[in-house]
């Protein structure tokens, strides 16, 4: 007889409990040396008894339990892992427009931003080096594509199990500094299952909150969106043979919306596809051997609210393909690895993006009380990303040595990573319009509009029988109320060329860590090796954590001192082969706007990056862990500092071009307190956690100041920045008694934006979650409560800028329009979620299940929208479920 267990961790298992699930017989070749007849096989399978690690690495482990139980909303493997301690979501999580995304929303572990997490798929990488955090804020970008921190996304129906670590994390995993998610994806059974489910929710299931600013006049009050969103799913799972197995699964997700549009109600349409194919294959007792594919695009068809002809598609998503031969022999265990995926992300949209003035004939922006009225977009542009990955990992017991028994883990591996960034058409902002009723547009039919009146001056002098006179009151008024367009051009243009450029950075990694335990210690000693070509740094981060068994092994104090790595070498790379864009400017000469010419200063900048360091972060934490009421009750202190953080430093080089050099000058520091407690019980489980965290950026990360003063009125933009890329934070000082209002403007740049933001950086979070299935109910419960925090929010406005010096000869001094936000106190808030099943067998081995989940049950306020502003915020809203199974 035979006992085989999946190998997972060398760390101590004393708290799993285990059961036997199969037991077979297999025979064998005589030539074989070993070979015994009959041989039964009995596998023995471990569960932990709650989702706190048994071992010093500082990980949670969700099972497929949790996972059904805790499935909400998309059903996205981000969805999930806000019941977990510390973990916090980006605000967008919280919007109105959150309820018809079919975007996961994003996840800071361990005080970092979405991307410096990474995301693994049965042990492939999920990182998109396409992302970029300015989505977060506004999807619809200049110079990229609205992008994710994950290629795929990966829907929950595919998950068998899911790890999160936060800490103490293995010198097996690296190229981060945040976090790290491990999804392994389900497998086949030994008996036929298949299954076929839908959702729905719709807006008729939906509660929405509308707020009006302390000056509504009442006239146009908000019509909530109308929307609806199927989620469609199938798998089937089989044994092909004794040996070979496979699962299929397909999800289909599609969201539309209505939203307003400058008073318009306009459809906005989301799709999400999910599918997998794995097979399974047993070569012997001790080799097995699987493939699986993953096939996830999405798309969706946007437009901006705020600006007139501004449709635009953003697709993204991709593949991946993983062979994997995992190896049981008497020296130890070994695990081998090819991967191929491939994403893109890519947008559709118009090429040029008008900021006319608001103004009779272009007055739409009167409906947001802003002084530009927006039109266009910011041209195709496509993003692809393909990587190809080789690695093993080995596993070695080594017996015993200096009194413990010791295991020694080790591994290697190698992978290219390809990214083109492609734009497909010139794009062009058109900033800086000038009023001109006397304006002769002389052929310029896109940039340049004349004065039109409803009635020709003629026709009303004749009625008059006399010239009018514009010094005379009344005859003003009937000059200004004849017109239905005043005459504007444009002086000033900003093209970004089309233009493709293309990246390639070849990584090696190797680790090797040893695990010393003995009766009541253990000690995990480890480093990690990486190399990248393109900043050809040889990166050593040591690692190392332990544990300490105490009162008889019902506590257990765990500490760690670890260094992790960042890896977004290829970003950095792509951004130097980029394209800079060129300013163009005209002059008016006798009324009629003459031909656009290059600025003397016409150039924008470039990306240089050299002899630059890798960011890393360095990690202390303290932990104990104690059993008690049935469950582990966790204290865990975790402290990160980040170091030689790349900034951007503005420049020039000797030919007078602007330069953002790359810079190490960048720190943060980041310190968490939680609280935990976690039971699993025969039919129940429980979880609740609080967190105190802090997160400081330094001063050397921001971009800082963008305007020079000539004098305390005058000033000129320091830099040759990109129009797209500055924007105005607004402060107010509202007195409701006076119903008065001080504003005050700072311009800076999104990258600063973005820092000064803090998304992902409230103070305290709390989780309470609960589970629990009888008979033939299914019932899961959740609240989260978010504490105060400074926030940014979108105003839908523009503030101007004019500039201390003329342009060009015989042009006006000139004025350019920026996006407006602004910063207020965001209060804290509570979110209750639950789900209610219900199972019921329909005919032999068909099981039909009925499903209702709710999101934010108790209809309380998000805080979305700002204080003194006009919005919509999400409340209740719910899902129903149909699925069958066999």
């Amino acid at each position: 007889m035979m006992l085989t267990a999946p190998v997972s961790s060398a760390e101590p298992s004393e708290q799993l409990e285990k059961e036997i699930t199969k037991s077979r017989y297999e025979t064998c070749e005589k030539k074989e040396p070993d070979c015994i007849k009959n041989i039964e096989v009995i596998e023995v399978r471990g569960q932990q008894p709650n989702p706190i690690s048994v071992s010093s690495q500082g990980v949670y482990t969700l099972n497929r339990k949790m996972i059904e139980d805790y499935r909400f909303g998309n059903g996205n493997l981000n969805d999930l892992l806000g019941i977990l301690p510390g973990v916090q979501y980006g605000e967008a999580a919280y919007s109105a427009e959150q309820v018809s995304n079919i975007k996961p929303s994003e996840v800071s572990i361990s005080g970092t931003e979405g991307k410096a997490t990474a995301y693994l798929i049965d042990g492939v990488s999920n990182n998109s080096n396409l992302n970029n955090q300015l989505g977060n804020t506004d999807r619809n970008l200049l110079q990229d594509v609205s992008g994710h921190s994950q290629e795929l996304f990966l829907n929950l129906d595919l998950v068998e199990s899911i790890e999160v670590y936060d800490s103490n994390i293995p010198a097996k995993y690296g190229n981060f500094n945040g976090g790290l998610v491990q999804a392994q994806t389900r497998k086949a059974r030994d008996e036929v299952s298949l299954g076929i489910s839908y959702r729905q929710t719709a807006d008729d299931w939906v509660d929405y909150h509308n707020f009006y600013a302390p000056d509504f006049d009442g006239s146009d009050t908000l019509d909530n969106a109308v929307f609806q969103k199927r989620s469609f799913s199938t798998h089937i799972a089989a044994p092909l043979t004794d040996k070979l197995g496979v699962i299929a699964q397909f999800q289909y997700l599609k969201s539309q919306e209505s939203l307003e549009q400058l008073g318009y109600l306009r459809l906005q349409e989301q799709t999400n596809y999910n599918g997998m194919v794995k097979f399974d294959y047993a070569v012997t007792t001790n080799d097995d051997i699987s493939f699986n594919y993953l096939y996830a695009p999405y798309e969706g068809n946007y437009f901006d609210v705020n600006a007139i002809n501004s449709d635009y598609t953003v697709k993204g998503g991709g593949s991946t393909a993983i062979l994997t031969w995992q190896a049981n022999r008497h020296w130890g265990y070994m695990d081998s690895q090819i991967s191929w995926r491939s994403s893109r992300n890519s947008k559709d949209a118009s090429s040029a993006w008008y900021n006319w003035i608001n103004i009779p004939g272009k007055n739409w922006g009167d409906y947001d009380g802003s002084m530009t009225s927006n039109e266009g977009g910011f041209g195709d542009i496509t993003k692809t990303q393909e990587t190809y990955t080789a690695k093993q990992d080995f596993e070695l017991p080594l017996g015993e040595v200096l009194f413990a028994d010791s295991q020694l883990s080790l591994g290697y591996a190698i992978d290219h990573q390809v990214s083109v960034f492609d734009r497909l058409e010139n794009a062009t902002i058109y900033n800086g319009a000038i009023v001109s009723p006397m304006i002769d547009c002389a052929g310029y039919q896109i940039d340049c509009v004349e004065t039109v009146f409803n009635q020709p001056i003629a026709d009303i002098e004749a009625e008059l029988g006399r010239p009018l006179d514009l010094s005379n009151g009344d005859d003003f008024l009937l000059y200004q109320s004849n017109i239905s367009q005043t005459g504007q051009y444009f002086q000033y243009r900003q093209t970004t060329p089309k233009a493709r450029a293309e990246a390639s950075v070849n990584n090696f990694s190797a680790y090797v860590e040893n695990e010393f335990e003995w009766q009541q210690y253990s000690l995990t000693l480890g480093a990690r090796y990486d190399y990248n070509d393109f900043f050809e740094n040889h990166n050593v981060a040591p690692r190392l954590r332990g544990s300490i068994s105490l009162f008889e092994n019902t506590g257990k104090f765990i500490f760690g001192a670890n260094r992790y790595y960042a890896s977004d070498a290829i970003n950095y790379k792509l951004n130097e082969a980029m394209v800079p864009t060129f300013t163009e400017v005209r002059a008016i000469y006798q009324h009629r706007p003459q031909q656009w010419q290059a600025e003397l200063s016409n150039r924008g900048y470039r990306y240089v990056y050299k002899d630059l360091k890798t960011p890393y972060s360095d990690e202390l934490s303290a932990v104990y862990r104690h059993q008690v009421l049935g469950g582990t009750l966790e204290l865990k202190w975790l402290y990160r500092e980040q170091h030689e953080s790349i900034n951007r430093v503005k420049g020039t080089n000797e030919l007078g071009e602007a330069i953002l050099y790359g810079a190490n000058s960048g720190s943060s520091e980041y310190q968490r307190l939680s609280l935990s407690w976690m039971a699993t019980f025969d039919t129940q489980h429980v979880e609740f956690n609080v967190s105190h965290a802090s997160n400081t950026t330094s001063a050397e990360q921001f971009d800082g100041s963008t305007q020079t003063y000539v004098n305390s009125t005058d000033y000129f933009l320091n830099f040759s920045y990109d129009d797209n890329e500055l924007v105005y934070i607004r402060g107010d000082n509202y007195d409701l008694n006076s119903r008065e209002n001080d504003s005050t403007y700072n311009l800076m740049t999104r990258h600063d934006m973005e820092l000064e933001k803090q998304d992902f950086n409230r103070p305290i979070i709390a989780n309470l979650s609960w589970g629990g299935r009888f008979d033939n109910w299914q019932l899961s419960a959740y609240a989260r409560f978010n504490g105060e925090q400074d926030a940014i929010y979108a105003t839908g406005t523009t503030q101007s800028i004019k500039e201390a010096t003329s342009i060009c000869d015989g042009c006006s001094p000139n004025r350019r329009e920026y996006p407006v936000y602004r910063i207020e106190k965001r209060p804290s808030f509570w979110l209750l979620s639950g789900s209610v099943k219900y199972t019921l067998a329909v005919a032999r081995d068909y099981r039909v299940t009925l499903s209702f989940e709710g999101e934010n049950i108790l209809n309380k306020r998000t805080y979305q929208v700002s204080p003194y502003s006009t919005g919509v915020e999400l409340g209740r809203r719910f899902w129903l479920g149909l699925q069958l199974d066999y």
